[in-house]
């Protein structure tokens, strides 16, 4: 990937691009594009036509939401809002729980193909730093909500959303912690992002459903190989005001994060539990 231009690119999503991923000839039932919605979750949620590998593409969102409720927007044309639903007809109960993991190792993948260092972050982050190093800055959030069958032909379903800054200039960020790949020093477009992403996903998703099993399929221990979060002291701030120091060992076979106090104690940490997670030095983990 070149060094980016200092003066971001905001150019529309064009939908003939994700042609080859659509079916008959791509694996996606559907890619619907749009420039502005409130939110791609919500409106995939909520579509009942959808079906297994469908997805929804926004650049704009007046709704976005991330983990707990946080409220994420950014500059029309600045980022990717990507959501996916994954309806399979036969899948492993604990594998719904991997799926965002497995959208965030996409990911990563996707941005390491194009010569970007990429990382994920437990639960449901990617991080990058720039070409010439330096601190771990966020780029992506995932979302993932659970869509229970309301009728009998019905299948259980996931959608995961991916907010995705691709060109947000320096001054555009929230905050310090966060980063683009245009502010990083990488130059991609909104188009080439999204394709790679969901090319990464499908095979991930293909190679799981082949091989029936989280395990068999090898996606923890993928996943744990591009996590930033394992083998660091951590700080992980737990509802009521808690903080738990630790280092963080590997992934559980659930997806929760293996840790081990300061105290000695072993103990499994669920996302749904944690508030945050940091360095314990400061700085992402």
């Amino acid at each position: 990937m070149t060094t980016a231009d200092p003066s971001p690119r905001r150019a529309a999503l064009d939908s003939a691009a994700f042609d080859a991923l659509r079916a008959p000839a791509g694996p996606y039932s559907r890619i619907d594009v749009v420039e502005e919605t409130g939110s791609t979750n919500a409106d995939l949620v909520a579509d009942s036509t959808a079906g297994d590998r469908s997805a929804l593409i926004a650049t704009h969102q007046s709704q976005g939401k991330g983990r707990l409720g946080r409220g994420w927007s950014a500059p029309a044309r600045s980022s990717l809002a990507v959501s996916i639903k994954f309806a399979p007809e036969r899948f492993e109960d604990g594998a719904y729980g991997w799926l965002s993991m497995l959208c965030a190792l996409s990911l990563v993948s996707a941005l390491e193909a194009r010569g970007v260092n990429a990382a994920v972050k437990w639960p449901n982050d990617v991080l990058i730093a720039s070409p010439d190093g330096g601190p771990w800055r966020k780029v992506a959030g995932l979302l993932a909500q659970l869509v229970p069958p309301v009728a009998a032909d019905q299948r259980t379903a996931v959608v995961v959303g991916a907010g995705i800054n691709v060109n947000v200039s320096a001054q555009e960020l929230p905050v310090p912690t966060a980063t683009s790949l245009t502010a990083a020093g990488y130059a991609a477009s909104l188009d080439a992002v999204a394709c790679d992403y969901l090319a990464a996903v499908d095979r991930e998703y293909s190679r799981l459903l082949a091989a029936g099993t989280v395990e068999r399929s090898g996606l923890r221990d993928r996943v744990a190989a591009r996590m930033a979060t394992i083998g660091v002291d951590i700080k992980a701030e737990l509802p009521g005001g808690e903080a738990l120091e630790a280092t963080a060992t590997g992934l559980a076979l659930d997806g929760g994060l293996d840790v081990r106090t300061v105290a000695g104690e072993r103990r499994v940490l669920h996302a749904a539990d944690v508030v945050h997670v940091r360095r314990s030095q400061g700085g992402y983990a």
